[in-house]
C-alpha cells in the first residue's frame, strides 16, 4: 500500500505538488533514516522535505513542455550524492520517464555513481521492473530498450503502475555525450518529462572558450557550435532533444556556475541550498572550531624544485604515527568502519612514487625496532609515539593508556595496513576493496581530488601547494571533510602555512555566498536578480579564468576610506538624496553635538557628531542614498552587503556620523569642489591646516575613530555647475570590518 507523506510548503509554481510514495520513503527506510515504528526520523524527514522542495521547482511532468537550469549546493563530502539519488526517486514517484545523471569525468567516478545507485535504488535486489538501468549506452539493443521503454509510457492501454523509469548514467566525456545524443535524437520524446542531473555540474560542464569569445567580442548569444568548448556542445546538445526536461546542476564548490554570464544556457536560474547532517564536519569545524586539528607542515619539509627532499620529512613521520595510533585504538575498540590516511604531495606521479616508498620504509623500519632486540633505539622510537599520544590527547578524553597501545596492536597497525599509490602510473588506477582491510595509506594526486571518497579518513598530509589559487580546485582537495563528529579527535590535517590561510578565507567565502543564496533559496526567486559579488581574500582567485565571459573587479574594504565620486551623476537623484537625509536627520537632530577641536578651527573645520547603531544608519540612511555611476553604485552597494552582514552578528554595535563644516543640519552651508576630467570630485577631503607646526586641524582623513565605523556626511556645491546642495559620503571602514570583495563587472 502507499503512503502518502504530506508536506507542508508554499508552493511558487501553480498546481505543481509533487507525489511522495514508495520510492521515495523506501529508500530512505532502507538508508535507515527511520523510527522504531519505520517512519522517517528526523534526518529522514530533512533530506526528504529539501528533496521534495528539490522536486517542486523542477517542471511538472503534466507539462507538455519544460525548459528550467537550476543548481544545488552542498558542502565538500556532505552527502550531495544521496540527495540527487533521493531525487531521482522522487522522479520515479512523480512519473518522470527519464533521469540522466552525468556522473563525472572518470570511467572509475562513473562506475562509482552507477553502482551506488543501482545499490540505493535496489536495482540487482528486487523485480517489480520499475527502472531501466544503463550506463553509457552507444548500441543498437540499447537504443531499443529506450524505444521500447518509452513506447510503455505513451501506450495508454499500458498500466502506468507497470511503466519503467530509464536510469541512464553516462560520463561527462565527448564521445559518450555524442553516442547518447544520436542515441536519444532518433526517440519521440514529446510528452517524456527527463531530469538530467549534471554531478559536479562546476568541472568540465561550463565553456571553457567563453572568456575567449569576449576578448573576440563575440556576443554571449551569437556564439556558434564551433565557436564554444566540446563538451558544452554535447550537454547542450543532450538538452536540445527533450522538450520537457530540467537540468540539475549539483556541487559544493559553485563559483563558475554563479559567475557565468546570465545569458549563457548552462547559468542556474533557480538554486536550492542543501544542509549537512549534524555529523558533518566542514571548514568551520576543522578550522575555526577545532585549531588542534589544524597542523604546519614547515617550509623546509615542503618539496618544491629549489628545495628537494632526499629523506622522509620529520611531519609526515609525525603524521603517520598519529594515524597509527588512532588505527589502535579503533581495533581495540572493534570500531569496524575504517581508517584511513591521505597522502597528497603533488599532481606528479614521479612525487607519489617517492612518498609511497619513503612510507613504505618508514613503517618496515618500525616494525623492525619494535620487534627487535635493540632497546635504545626501541626506546627513542616510543617516545617519539608518546609525543604523538599526547598530542591526540588534547583532542580525544578518553584515549586508552599509551602502554597498552604499545604493545603487538601497534606493530600489527604497521604490519597490515595497506599503502596503496592512487594514480594511473601502472595502468588503470586501483580500486580500493575497503572490506578486505581495515586501515589504509593512500597516496596520490588528481586521482583522490573530486568525487574521490576515502573511508574513514582521519589524517590527511598534503605539502601540495595551492596553484593558482583556485577556490573551488582548493575546496574540492578537502576529502578531510564529512560525516567524522564521532571520530574527529583523531583526525588532523597536515598543510603549509598559505594553504592554512587559504582554506580559512575560503571558510569567509563559503558562508557568504550561501548567506547571500539564501533569500533565492526561501523564495525561489530568479538567479537573475542575484547580485554577483562575493568575499573573497585577495590571495585568492574563483575559479578557471577561461569560463567567465564577464570582467571580475575587486573591492577591498577595510583601514581606508570609501568615498563616492560622482554624487550628481543623476539629476532626478541628488534631490532624492537630499530628501532622504533630511528625513534621516529630523527625527535624530538632537543626538548631534560639536565635535572636540582646537579652539582657532575655522567654522568650515568644525562639524557636528553623533553616535548611532550600524543598523538604524544602514536601514534609514544608506540603504535609502542611491548613486548611479557605475564604479561608485556596485562599490556602495558591496560596502552595504558588508554592513548587513557585520550587523547580524553586532545588531548594537555603534558608528561615528559627522554632519561635516555645519553647526546646524537645517542651516548647513555646503562646501564647494570642483570635478576633474572624468566628472568625478577631484578632492572631497579638506587637508591639514596648517601644513607644519601645530596642527589646527588634523584634516578631513582624520576626522574619524580608527575601531569604529564612521559615516561623514558631505553637502557640496560643485564649481562652475549648476548642481548645488549635493549630498554625498565618506565612510571610514575599520581594520576589524574589513572584507575583500570580488564582483562581476
Amino acid at each position: 500500500m502507499t503512503e502518502i507523506i504530506e508536506i507542508q510548503t508554499q508552493n511558487h509554481n501553480g498546481d505543481w505538488q509533487p507525489f511522495v510514495g514508495d520510492e521515495t520513503t523506501e529508500l530512505l527506510r532502507r538508508k535507515g533514516f527511520t523510527n522504531s515504528d519505520r517512519s522517517l526520523n528526523q534526518i529522514g524527514e530533512r533530506i526528504l522535505d529539501e528533496t521534495y522542495r528539490i522536486m517542486q521547482v523542477c517542471g511538472n511532468p503534466n507539462d507538455q513542455t519544460n525548459n528550467e537550469t537550476g543548481i544545488v549546493i552542498g558542502y565538500v563530502q556532505s552527502g550531495k550524492t544521496l540527495s540527487f539519488t533521493t531525487l531521482t526517486a522522487l522522479a520515479r514517484d512523480n512519473n518522470y520517464q527519464i533521469v540522466i545523471v552525468i556522473a563525472g569525468v572518470s570511467t572509475n567516478l562513473v562506475n562509482q555513481s552507477t553502482q551506488r545507485l543501482a545499490d540505493d535504488l535496489r536495482l540487482n535486489t528486487r523485480f517489480d521492473r520499475k527502472w531501466t538501468l544503463l550506463q553509457n549506452p552507444n548500441s543498437h539493443q540499447e537504443a531499443e530498450t529506450i524505444e521500447t521503454t518509452l513506447a510503455q509510457w505513451a501506450d495508454p492501454t499500458f498500466p502506468i503502475e507497470r511503466c519503467r523509469t530509464l536510469l541512464i548514467t553516462v560520463m561527462k566525456n565527448t564521445s559518450h555525450l555524442n553516442n547518447l545524443v544520436n542515441i536519444l535524437a532518433g526517440q519521440n520524446l514529446t510528452g517524456v518529462p527527463t531530469l538530467i542531473i549534471d554531478d559536479e555540474g562546476d568541472q568540465a560542464s561550463l565553456n571553457t572558450r567563453a572568456r575567449w569569445a569576449a576578448r573576440q567580442n563575440i556576443d554571449i548569444e551569437s556564439l556558434t557550435e564551433n565557436q564554444v568548448s566540446t563538451i558544452y556542445r554535447r550537454i547542450n546538445a543532450l538538452r536540445n532533444v527533450f522538450p520537457h526536461h530540467t537540468f540539475l546542476q549539483y556541487t559544493a564548490t559553485p563559483q563558475a556556475n554563479l559567475f557565468i554570464n546570465i545569458m549563457d544556457r548552462l547559468s542556474p536560474n533557480f538554486i536550492k541550498l542543501l544542509t549537512p547532517g549534524l555529523d558533518y564536519t566542514g571548514g568551520i569545524d576543522f578550522f575555526r572550531n577545532n585549531p588542534n586539528l589544524i597542523l604546519e607542515i614547515p617550509p623546509n619539509e615542503i618539496p618544491t624544485p629549489t628545495n628537494p627532499l632526499f629523506e622522509i620529512p620529520e611531519s609526515l613521520k609525525s603524521a603517520l604515527r598519529i594515524f597509527f595510533l588512532g588505527v589502535v585504538v579503533g581495533e581495540m575498540q572493534n570500531n569496524h568502519r575504517n581508517r584511513t590516511m591521505l597522502v597528497h604531495p603533488s599532481r606528479l606521479q614521479g612525487d607519489h612514487n617517492e612518498f609511497t616508498n619513503w612510507i613504505r620504509n618508514t613503517c618496515n623500519s618500525w616494525q623492525r625496532l619494535l620487534s627487535g632486540n635493540d632497546d635504545e633505539d626501541r626506546r627513542e622510537l616510543i617516545d617519539e609515539f608518546r609525543t604523538s599520544y599526547n598530542q591526540l590527547q588534547m583532542t580525544v578524553s578518553d584515549l586508552p593508556s599509551f602502554e597498552t597501545m604499545t604493545g603487538n596492536d601497534l606493530i600489527h597497525a604497521l604490519r597490515y595496513t595497506q599503502i596503496v599509490e592512487v594514480n594511473s602510473r601502472n595502468g588503470v588506477t586501483p580500486q580500493i576493496p575497503w572490506n578486505d582491510f581495515y586501515s589504509w595509506i593512500l597516496i596520490g594526486g588528481q586521482s583522490m581530488d573530486r568525487g574521490f571518497t576515502v573511508e574513514g579518513l582521519t589524517v590527511t598530509y598534503m605539502p601540495r601547494n595551492i596553484g593558482t589559487g583556485n577556490v573551488d580546485t582548493i575546496q574540492q582537495r578537502a576529502r578531510f571533510f564529512g560525516y567524522k563528529r564521532g571520530y574527529l579527535g583523531y583526525c588532523r590535517v597536515f598543510l603549509d602555512q598559505v594553504t592554512i590561510d587559504a582554506y580559512n578565507f575560503i571558510v569567509e567565502h563559503e558562508e557568504d555566498v550561501r548567506n547571500r543564496l539564501l533569500e533565492f533559496h526561501l523564495n525561489d526567486r530568479h538567479l537573475n536578480d542575484l547580485d554577483r559579488v562575493a568575499v573573497l581574500n585577495q590571495m585568492l582567485n574563483l575559479t578557471r579564468r577561461n569560463i567567465i565571459y564577464d570582467d571580475l573587479d575587486r573591492d577591498t574594504f577595510g583601514n581606508d576610506w570609501f568615498r563616492i565620486n560622482a554624487p550628481h551623476d543623476t539629476d532626478e537623484l541628488i534631490e532624492a538624496n537630499r530628501n532622504a537625509l533630511l528625513t534621516f536627520l529630523q527625527s535624530r537632530a538632537g543626538l548631534f553635538n560639536q565635535d572636540e577641536g582646537h579652539q582657532n578651527r575655522t567654522e568650515e573645520q568644525k562639524h557636528l557628531v553623533a553616535r548611532i547603531t550600524i543598523q538604524e544608519c544602514l536601514e534609514h540612511l544608506l540603504n535609502n542614498l542611491r548613486y548611479t555611476r557605475e564604479s561608485d553604485s556596485a562599490t556602495y552597494s558591496s560596502l552595504r552587503g558588508i554592513l548587513k552582514g557585520y550587523i547580524e552578528k553586532h545588531s548594537e554595535e555603534e558608528c561615528l556620523v559627522y554632519l561635516m563644516s555645519t553647526n546646524s543640519y537645517y542651516n548647513w552651508t555646503p562646501r564647494t569642489r570642483r570635478l576633474n576630467r572624468n566628472d568625478e570630485i577631484q578632492q572631497l577631503f579638506q587637508g591639514r591646516n596648517p601644513r607644519t607646526g601645530e596642527v589646527i586641524y588634523p584634516g578631513d582623513s582624520e576626522i574619524k575613530d580608527e575601531n569604529l565605523l564612521t559615516i561623514q556626511i558631505h553637502l557640496l556645491n560643485l564649481r562652475d555647475t549648476d548642481f548645488q546642495n549635493v549630498p554625498t559620503l565618506a565612510i571610514w571602514i575599520p581594520e576589524h570590518m574589513g572584507v575583500d570583495l570580488i564582483r562581476k563587472v
